[in-house]
């Protein structure tokens, strides 16, 4: 798979774009829209052999569940970890 890059703000562009199809959409509608985005794209793709559109779809899905699960152990591993003290000094914007 290629390396992509995943931003707060490309998250809102998709939000945003699903938005406009569905006003009323909440967060599991977007992700319904970008799963039907997803089978939709590769059940498009007839230069590839239904058993390797299979093997795709297969494998973006793991995809997605990787990413879940690299997501959740990183907020179980924030969550438990102790707050740390800040202390500091803040300063009113001159103007």
């Amino acid at each position: 798979m290629a390396d992509i890059q995943l931003s707060s703000q490309l998250f809102q562009d998709i939000q945003q774009a699903v938005q406009r199809q569905a006003p009323q959409a909440d967060q599991v509608v977007v992700m319904q829209y970008l799963a039907a985005v997803m089978g939709y794209m590769v059940g498009s793709q007839r230069s590839m052999q239904a058993e390797e559109r299979d093997a795709l779809i297969e494998e973006l899905c793991g995809f997605a569940h990787h990413v879940y699960d690299d997501l959740s152990q990183s907020q179980q591993q924030q969550a438990q970890r102790p707050a740390a003290q800040a202390f500091g000094y803040w300063e009113p914007p001159k103007g």
